[in-house]
């Protein structure tokens, strides 16, 4: 039997693209939607197989365009980007599978007020700081500018710049004496529209940071064990803002509960939470999710979360990006950077400034969304007063 081998040459990529057709004829306008900062074309597409996109093109601001571009599967286009509640003119292009276009087809839009401008922000003092409060509506991708003259050459300038698409945020810039600040906030999305510009003078509250040399754990019945000892609950107050940090068992039902003896009394203003610095536990696994601070100066040997514990907070680790499962390099470093928490009078603590010695980490969700999970922090600091 004779075996005959037949090679075949590799062809090229055949594209049927007919460089003599015609361009596309315009499409049909059938609705123009306006939205906040943007506006939604819904149109009939021409018949014609040559057609691959179609393509607007419109100015957001005087000599800056945008162009956007929808596929020919789709029967309408997103404009976006507008930053004032004006006419505005958009050329809609059919552009053929050889890049010839039509005609443009004028339309008219006129955007609902834009993000930038529906959000509301506030400036307010805060222990060692200044507080930024925001409401973001529309989930817009906002950059929110700090400006200060902190060296007093006569006009301020940009201090800080906080990211965030969340509906609602709290932002702070620390590390400031109790003496008062001029400081200014505005608002600024990804097109280089700008909201206006508040302004408000305040005087950071009094704090301290709580040093950690005098922690030591205070292991009670039922709280979560590490799971194994490279991961002890003391590597929480190491200083260490890389490495192991305290990872615990991983079949342990939720709610999980840590416990440490500060070494002192303090008045707790404030505390950073830092999750572990591994790919598998920002915003994902044991990364806490809701959890809770209780302090004592007697704590019930018996592990009871009862009246000798005084609740000090309630919180909850906020992707800045939002809800859902992709992470972007903005939530990675508000992470690593330490997630600030204030510690403030409401229905689940009435009286949040009590002195206490022990602390109580109650972690009632993680980012695993599972009732069985671990429950995993690289450091945690506080900033408060000493009572002794």
């Amino acid at each position: 039997m004779a075996v005959v081998w037949v090679g075949c040459k590799e062809e090229g990529r055949i594209d049927h693209i007919d460089d003599s057709a015609p361009a596309p004829a315009q499409v049909t306008i059938t609705e123009v939607r306006n939205t906040a900062g943007g506006a939604v074309l819904k149109y009939e597409l021409p018949l014609d197989r040559n057609l691959l996109y179609v393509r607007a093109d419109y100015y957001i601001q005087p000599g800056v365009m945008n162009t956007t571009k929808s596929s020919y599967t789709k029967d309408s286009i997103i404009l976006e980007g507008f930053g004032d509640e004006r006419e505005y003119d958009a050329q809609i292009f059919s552009v053929g599978k050889n890049e010839k276009e039509s005609e443009p087809l004028l339309v008219k839009v006129k955007p609902l007020l834009a993000p930038i401008h529906v959000a509301t922000k506030r400036i307010r003092e805060t222990f060692g700081g200044v507080s930024i409060d925001i409401e973001n509506p529309e989930l817009a991708n906002l950059a929110i500018v700090l400006m200060a003259d902190f060296d007093t050459i006569g006009y301020k300038s940009d201090v800080f710049t906080f990211y965030s698409s969340m509906p609602k945020g709290v932002f702070t810039y620390r590390g400031l004496d109790s003496v008062p600040y001029d400081f200014s906030v505005y608002l600024r999305d990804r097109w280089n529209n700008f909201s206006d510009t508040i302004s408000a003078t305040v005087t950071p509250w009094f704090e301290e940071y709580i040093t950690k040399n005098t922690w030591v754990e205070y292991n009670l019945p039922g709280d979560i064990q590490p799971i194994n000892g490279s991961y002890p609950l003391r590597a929480i107050w190491n200083e260490a803002y890389t490495g192991t940090g305290f990872h615990g068992l991983e079949t342990a039902p939720l709610p999980h509960t840590l416990t440490w003896n500060l070494g002192k009394q303090v008045k707790l203003s404030r505390m950073k939470l830092y999750p572990r610095d591994h790919v598998d536990d920002r915003w994902r696994r044991g990364h806490p999710r809701i959890f809770e601070i209780y302090g004592s100066n007697n704590p019930n040997p018996d592990g009871s979360l009862d009246e000798s514990w005084i609740p000090l907070g309630r919180f909850e680790c906020e992707k800045p990006s939002g809800p859902g499962t992709t992470i972007t390099q903005e939530d990675v470093d508000f992470a690593m950077a330490g997630i600030d928490f204030d510690f403030v009078v409401n229905d689940f603590a009435p009286d949040p400034y009590a002195p206490i010695q022990y602390i109580r980490f109650r972690s009632i969700s993680t980012y695993a969304n599972a009732s069985f999970s671990t429950t995993s922090i690289l450091e945690v600091s506080f900033w408060g007063v000493l009572v002794d």
